[in-house]
């Protein structure tokens, strides 16, 4: 069993041809720009729609565990205190509030992305693990691969690059395409911005180049923190040192609302 976020449908941005992505909860980066925040914790968690909750207090009479406060007529929301009976969830009759994450089996997900194999058929898709990091949850993904590998597909898996290479070089035989991401130049900047050290990253790039594999660098250019001409350059030799080809993704704010919904009062 893993804890996967969202199954993303008809997605062609992640990969060759149309794709389902698999979203698995776990991060071991904060990086401060970070799109999907949900993603963070290897756990289920609550989450609110502040712009849906008009602080009715139906939510706090079904809870038992003091989750839900209502304070001069406004929804205060104690996430740590959550259980995820989802009994509030239930009681809400504005769809407000939610939980991020299911425990799914290999073959829950599997069946799911089976769904469009015509599709990955005539396009040249397939299946993208994803996150969060999907080593984060390394046997999950492992298991993932390799059922999806042996039932046919084409498997991109995406990642930051932090994990032990061990657990990439049991990956490899099931991936076809590494999406690895590249996010700063510079190990004190790279710690700033993203919470870790680039070192391991690297090694784990080199690590994948040098087995052969398929790896396209994916690199988010984020306005005020890591556009510079020295990642510019940086980014252009590593283009030259093996990898099939560069992304370079331009930034985007959807992050930030989704932040907002998983903090303990309406901002």
């Amino acid at each position: 069993m893993g804890i996967v976020f969202d199954i993303q449908r008809f997605c062609v941005n992640d990969g060759p041809g149309i794709r389902t992505v698999v979203f698995t909860k776990g991060c071991p980066l904060k990086c401060l720009w970070c799109h999907n925040p949900e993603s963070n914790l290897k756990k289920r968690q609550m989450y609110c729609e502040w712009n849906q909750c008009v602080h009715c207090g139906k939510c706090s009479a079904v809870c038992g565990h003091h989750v839900h406060e209502m304070i001069d007529g406004k929804h205060r929301v104690n996430f740590s205190d959550c259980v995820l009976c989802g009994a509030c969830v239930e009681a809400c009759p504005h769809g407000a509030l939610g939980i991020y994450g299911k425990e799914m089996a290999v073959e829950e997900v599997v069946s799911e992305v089976m769904k469009d194999q015509e599709y990955y058929e005539n396009s040249g898709g397939g299946v993208t693990i994803s996150g969060g990091e999907p080593m984060a949850q390394a046997d999950y993904a492992l298991e993932l691969a390799r059922t999806f590998h042996e039932a046919g597909l084409h498997v991109c898996m995406e990642t930051s690059g932090f994990a032990p290479s061990e657990q990439y070089r049991r990956l490899m035989p099931y991936i076809d395409k590494f999406l690895f991401d590249y996010k700063a130049t510079g190990e004190e900047l790279h710690k700033r911005l993203t919470g870790v050290s680039r070192q391991p990253i690297l090694e784990n790039l080199r690590m994948l180049i040098e087995a052969g594999n398929d790896v396209t660098l994916r690199c988010p250019i984020i306005p005020g923190y890591n556009l510079s001409e020295e990642h510019l350059k940086a980014i252009a030799r590593l283009s030259r040192e093996g990898v099939s080809s560069v992304d370079i993704i331009p930034y985007h704010d959807m992050g930030k609302g989704k932040a907002k919904i998983l903090v303990r009062i309406c901002i």
